[in-house]
């Protein structure tokens, strides 16, 4: 069973609702959701129910995310609101996290979209408890003088004889305080004693001594146990009586049940022990804003102690980056008894400048006239950090996006149209943009030209070098000249900046002759291609002597020669797939590839291909490339093809 989650989605696009829709539930999430795509919809919606988040596209036919955005924020609504659109810059995406909006993604690429829902549906939570607590601390001070007034006093009177007690009367009010009746005290004169908590009872007797031997003793607060088996905290002030003689015959006293004043006692105690231990910066000023109480978290947001600032304005703080406009909204809101909230820049002692989310409650008296505000003050660097993290993350995640079009853009769009072949390639890079490359230079004379590459790593930086690489290759297929020598002049051209970047190049160049079904290819160091013989149903590997392009200058490298026959399937592939492990140290091996290629050895080049990638999936768990992937297949036909 998922997490419940209420979704308003603020889009256009059915399609793009429902991959939203299905992201969350593949997160963990049980979306109850409704799509709307205008102002009045919206408007509806939210008015008609509760919402947990709302997702919205930024550009609608009739609406648009910013007013999505206005409209969510003027009910009140302190709820993650996520901006999602494919038509959505920085500079655009910068303005919507400044209006209000708490994250953006590009459609298309919202894998970070659970974790940052489940981040915002905990900030959210947060800022909900810091409001009740708010709330409650506002409250506390009209329930502590309802419980004060609630106390309940009564007189009762100690009748003593010879040093004894003889006799107790207690007035009606005893019932409510102790829970037994006045005849029951008159029934039992030792009831009073025995009915004090033991932890107490010492200090009552010792009361009561220092009373027999003409102390004045003052009021003693102490604990009763109830009736009814609860405990009461009561303030027992005692008045004695002499005889002529200066002999204490009886003392009257007063009970008052301060219960209720102990219980608020200790939960104000808890409560500035918790203020005092806040993280948040938590500050009560008078009316006119001087500071009169400020916890520890204070000093160590601004860096001023708290005898520092007591008495003085929180205006030391103003940083000069907000104008008096700020300033003068603010005070109104406040002044007018109403919350402010808002996040504004602020200044240390130490002169530093530093973002603060701020929380200003006024505090009103019975008349309604406001008497204190309680600001709560968050330090958000690390949140602005955090933002200003993930806008440049999508800005790079854009530009790899780019890059990763440009790359494939420079792949073959189609298989070319040669005689005697059909062939396919597929290039599947670990990351945005890989080092390997596949393809194909058909020739004049009907020969077809092949070319399968892997550069070292698979960063931004190998991308590069193959994008180089390809380049210096496509000139070099054009010379004319035999395998060997294509291979040795890249290796020549490249040499340098393969140094410098200290990368290097596999390379495996094949040229094929339909007319004579001979296969001419050169290596530099890369894993052999494989070649599946109809005829004898068995894969061989095609090697020949060569370096590693990049490793030394002037190699020279070794040329050779198979002859082909119609039904023959010719793999060629970097070492993605033969390094891919299952997570327990097995590689996929050549072994599999060579069993693909017997099973497979009748279908079309593509199919193959599919074949081997769905092969490497089941092998690894379905987890994604921890390198980049590329193959070439070609299926030798008759000459007509």
């Amino acid at each position: 069973m998922g997490i419940p989650l209420r979704v308003l989605i603020i889009e256009d696009s059915e399609d793009d609702a429902f991959l939203v829709i299905r992201e969350l539930r593949k997160g963990g999430f049980e979306p109850e959701f409704e799509r709307v795509e205008t102002a009045e919809a919206m408007a509806e919606a939210i008015s008609r129910r509760e919402w947990d988040i709302a997702l919205s596209d930024y550009v609608l036919p009739r609406f648009n995310g910013l007013d999505a955005l206005r409209l969510w924020r003027q009910r009140g609504f302190d709820l993650p609101f996520i901006v999602i659109s494919g038509k959505i810059g920085e500079d655009t995406a910068v303005g919507a996290m400044k209006a209000g909006a708490n994250d953006f993604f590009v459609k298309g690429h919202i894998s970070r979209l659970v974790p940052a829902i489940q981040r915002e549906l905990r900030e959210a939570e947060l800022r909900r408890r810091k409001r009740e607590a708010e709330e409650a601390l506002v409250r506390s001070e009209l329930r502590y003088r309802r419980l004060v007034a609630a106390v309940t006093d009564y007189i009762y009177t100690v009748a003593i004889r010879e040093g004894s007690i003889v006799g107790t009367y207690h007035g009606p009010g005893c019932t409510a305080v102790t829970g037994y009746s006045p005849e029951e005290f008159e029934e039992n004169p030792f009831l009073w004693h025995q009915m004090i908590h033991g932890e107490d009872r010492g200090r009552v007797i010792d009361q009561a001594r220092r009373l027999q031997t003409g102390e004045e003793i003052p009021a003693l607060e102490h604990r009763l146990v109830h009736k009814d088996g609860s405990v009461r905290w009561v303030r027992n002030t005692i008045v004695p009586r002499y005889d002529e003689q200066g002999v204490l015959v009886a003392y009257d006293g007063l009970i008052a049940d301060i219960t209720g004043r102990k219980a608020a006692e200790e939960e104000l105690r808890l409560r500035i022990a918790a203020l005092d231990a806040a993280a948040n910066a938590i500050v009560i000023s008078d009316p006119d804003g001087r500071v009169i109480w400020a916890n520890p978290a204070f000093t160590a947001l601004t860096g001023y102690a708290v005898d520092e600032i007591i008495g003085r304005s929180l205006g030391i703080l103003n940083s000069g980056v907000h104008g008096e406009a700020f300033y003068r909204e603010l005070w109104e809101t406040i002044r007018a008894g109403r919350v402010w909230r808002g996040e504004l820049v602020n200044r240390r002692k130490d002169g530093t400048l530093y973002p603060e989310e701020q929380t200003i409650t006024p505090v009103a008296d019975d008349r309604g006239a406001i008497r204190h505000f309680i600001a709560i003050k968050e330090d958000v660097s690390e949140r602005k950090r955090a933002q200003e993290a993930l806008l440049e993350n999508a800005r790079l995640s854009c530009d790899m996006d780019l890059a990763r079009q440009i790359q494939r853009s420079l792949l073959p769009a189609a298989p070319p149209a040669a005689a005697g072949v059909r062939c396919a390639g597929r290039w599947v890079p670990a990351a945005h943009v890989g080092g390997d490359y596949y393809d194909f230079f058909p020739r004049e004379d009907g020969s077809l030209d092949m070319v399968i590459a892997d550069v070292s790593g698979h960063s931004v930086g190998a991308a590069l070098v193959m994008t180089e690489a390809r380049s210096v290759i496509r000139t070099q297929a054009r010379s004319g000249g035999s395998l060997a020598e294509i291979v040795g002049s890249l290796n020549e051209l490249l040499y340098d900046d393969l140094t410098r970047a200290e990368l290097f190049i596999t390379l495996f160049y094949a040229s094929y002759r339909p007319i004579s079904r001979t296969l001419t290819y050169a290596s530099a160091g890369h894993n052999p291609p494989l070649l599946f013989r109809e005829a004898e149903r068995h894969c061989q590997e095609l090697d020949a002597e060569g370096l590693i392009l990049g490793v030394r200058p002037h190699v020279s490298f070794e040329e050779r020669e198979v002859r082909l026959e119609p039904g023959d399937l010719l793999l060629l592939y970097t070492d993605g797939i033969t390094e891919s492990d299952n997570g327990s140290g097995e590689l996929f091996g050549a072994g599999r590839l060579c069993a693909i290629l017997a099973a497979r050895h009748g279908d079309e080049p593509e199919a193959v291909i599919d074949a081997v990638l769905a092969e490497v999936a089941t092998f690894t768990g379905g987890r994604p490339p921890a390198d980049d992937i590329c193959m070439v297949v070609v299926k030798i036909t008759t000459s007509s093809g």
